[in-house]
């Protein structure tokens, strides 16, 4: 299996990005875990690249931002 350390990457990556974008999100915001969990998930299903874990990351943070809307 991969270095686990993609994860760690990757989340940070996703996270900072989508912190960047949207200006009044808390660091803390509960849609941080959520991002940690599906990276996490997607890791462990085989998806070893950093790159495509972050853009994955950020499609999922923005599929919340869209189930909160309705």
């Amino acid at each position: 299996m991969a270095d686990p350390d993609i994860v760690e990457t990757a989340f940070a990556r996703a996270w900072s990005v989508y912190l960047l974008i949207n200006k009044g999100v808390a660091e803390n915001d509960a849609r941080r875990a959520s991002l940690e969990r599906f990276i996490r998930s997607r890791w462990e299903a085989g998806d070893n690249e950093a790159e495509l874990l972050v853009v994955e990351g950020l499609k999922h943070l923005k599929k919340l931002e869209g189930a909160s809307d309705e």
